[in-house]
C-alpha cells in the first residue's frame, strides 16, 4: 500500500542560504518571572529584526555546549540582561563580592561563563558576534575593558534602565561600519552601566550626547549600548551584522 505524502508546503521550501543566527536569551534562576522555577526569556523584537533583515534566528540555551552552537550558526546575537561588576579580572569578580555594588539586579555567574565561551568559541571560528546593551558590555569585558557600574548621577543623561526605556541622540564616527550613513535622529536606551575603558583591539564608533560610548568594534565583534530592535536602527543595525554572517557555513 502507497505511504501518503504531503505536498510540500512554505516551510518546507529551500531557505536560499539565509544565514543561522543564534540569540543568547536571558536567564531567571527562579527570582522574577515564576518563582521558584528557572526561565529562559527574550524580547520577541529580536527575531523580529533578525529575521526582517534575512535571517534565521535560533534562540540559544545556556549550557549548550558552546562550540556546537558556534558550529551550528553563521553569527551570534547577545541580548539585554542584568547587571555586571567593572572588571573581570579581579578579586571582587573571583569572589562574588561585586554583586552588592551594582544598582540593579546582578546577572547569573551561569549566563556569564556561559556567554564568555560562546564569545571564545564564535571568534576562534571567525563568525560575527554583536552585542546589545549587557551583551556589548560583557564583550568588552570579556576582551579586558571596564564597566562604569552605575550611570545614575554625575551629571549623566538619563540612559533609563530597569524595564524602563528612553531617548537620546547619538553621534557616529565617519569609520563606523553598523550606521556608515551617521546618526539617526533618536535611539532606545536602557542601562544603568557603560563602558569605561574600550577594550585592546576595539575601538570607540558611536558616542551618546553626554560621551558615554554607544558602539565599539573590532574585527568581527560589534557592540552597540542601545537596543535597536526598539527603534528605526533595526533596519540598519541588523541587516548590516546579517551581511556580515553571510558565507560562514
Amino acid at each position: 500500500m502507497p505511504v501518503a505524502t504531503r505536498a510540500p508546503g512554505p516551510a518546507s521550501a529551500p531557505l536560499s542560504g539565509a544565514p543561522i543566527i543564534g540569540v543568547a536569551p536571558c536567564l531567571d534562576e527562579g527570582q522574577r518571572l515564576r518563582p521558584p522555577l528557572d526561565y529562559l526569556y527574550l524580547n520577541r523584537a529580536y527575531a523580529r529584526a533578525l529575521a526582517g533583515a534575512g535571517a534565521l534566528p535560533f534562540v540559544l540555551c545556556p549550557g549548550t555546549d558552546a562550540d556546537a552552537c558556534a558550529a551550528t550558526c553563521d553569527g551570534l546575537v547577545l541580548s539585554g540582561g542584568g547587571d555586571l561588576p567593572a572588571r573581570l579580572d579581579d578579586a571582587a569578580f573571583a569572589d562574588g563580592s561585586w554583586r552588592s555594588s551594582v544598582p540593579g539586579e546582578p546577572e547569573a555567574d551561569e549566563r556569564i561563563g556561559w556567554e564568555r565561551r560562546l564569545l571564545d568559541a564564535f571568534v576562534a571560528r571567525g563568525k560575527p558576534v554583536l552585542g546589545v546593551c549587557f551583551g556589548m558590555q560583557l564583550m568588552n569585558l570579556h576582551f579586558g575593558g571596564t564597566l562604569c557600574v552605575d550611570l545614575r548621577g554625575h551629571g549623566r543623561l538619563d540612559h533609563g534602565g530597569g524595564g524602563r526605556s528612553t531617548a537620546h541622540a547619538l553621534s557616529v564616527s565617519s569609520t563606523s561600519l553598523l550606521l556608515p550613513g551617521g546618526a539617526p535622529p533618536r535611539v532606545s536606551s536602557s542601562h544603568r552601566q557603560g563602558v569605561a575603558d574600550v577594550a585592546p583591539g576595539f575601538v570607540a564608533s558611536a558616542w551618546a550626547p553626554d560621551g558615554l560610548v554607544e558602539a565599539i568594534e573590532a574585527p568581527g565583534l560589534l557592540g552597540v549600548e542601545w537596543h535597536p530592535e526598539s527603534d528605526e536602527t533595526a533596519g540598519l543595525v541588523y541587516p548590516r551584522f546579517v551581511a556580515m554572517t553571510r558565507g560562514q557555513r
